[in-house]
């Protein structure tokens, strides 16, 4: 199986196709970690001044699967993480399973801690997607960050992001997100209605599988319903006749 990647170009114009096409300033060095500040800003009731989130004895999260029929250029084939909320009227998520072409070293180069690194960055959704952030592991308990579960957090912060890619993990490696996905109150709901996606309680880990070509095919097939329903009667209980129902 072939992995998707999409495209992300660090001295070009970033164009993505699809509904509502737009075109994105690519990413040329630390210049541009401002607009971290103004995410902040806009999902203030997502973090605070303390990490928060997710109970702290709950390893899973929220997930969608992208159904089959979607053919969204930013969401079809999608597996979108739910980040647990903490009274924003929003509903913000992460897709993590599309790897970008661009390592974060090229997407920083003329940061000191970053410009040698060669992990991928992944495209983490269409709205500001010349917004950096990273899922990252922390033996203590960050601010500006937040906590998805266990010691895994979630931050926007520039300062943050720098200092975690320099603090070597013991089990996962920090993972860098361009963009976010993002509903407005009813929107998601909505489209679950029609059918756009799969709700799942799945791993946490997921977020940093070292396979994300497989993340969709395999969440898809545990979250669709089997074709294949026995219906069973319990013991004693008489069928009852199917009944022709003529028009009136």
């Amino acid at each position: 199986m072939k992995v998707h990647k999409t495209i992300l170009y660090s001295d070009q114009a970033l164009n993505v196709e699809g509904r509502g096409s737009r075109k994105f300033k690519g990413l040329a060095g630390c210049g541009r970690w401002a607009a971290a500040f103004l995410l902040a800003c806009i999902l203030s009731g997502l973090l605070g001044p303390t990490a928060r989130g997710a109970d702290e004895s709950k390893n899973k999260l929220e997930f969608l699967i992208a159904r089959n029929q979607v053919n969204d250029p930013f969401f079809r084939h999608s597996v979108v993480v739910i980040l647990p909320t903490t009274g924003t009227v929003l509903i913000v998520g992460l897709i993590i399973n599309k790897p970008t072409h661009m390592t974060i070293g090229k997407l920083f180069p003329d940061s000191p801690e970053l410009k040698a690194r060669t992990d991928e960055a992944f495209f983490g959704g269409p709205v500001d997607v010349h917004t950096p952030s990273i899922v990252f592991e922390s033996a203590s308990v960050p601010e500006n960050a937040l906590k998805l579960y266990g010691d895994v957090y979630l931050t926007f912060d520039p300062d943050l992001i720098s200092r975690s890619f320099q603090s070597p993990s013991s089990n996962f490696r920090p993972r860098l997100f361009l963009g976010r996905a993002q509903w407005a109150p009813g929107q998601l709901q909505n489209e679950i209605r029609r059918g756009g996606w799969y709700r799942l309680q799945a791993e946490g880990d997921l977020i940093f599988s070292s396979k994300p070509e497989d993340l969709w095919p395999r969440l898809h097939a545990r979250a669709a319903p089997s074709k294949y329903i026995q219906y069973r009667l319990p013991p004693g209980s008489v069928p009852v006749p199917r009944q022709k129902i003529s028009a009136m």
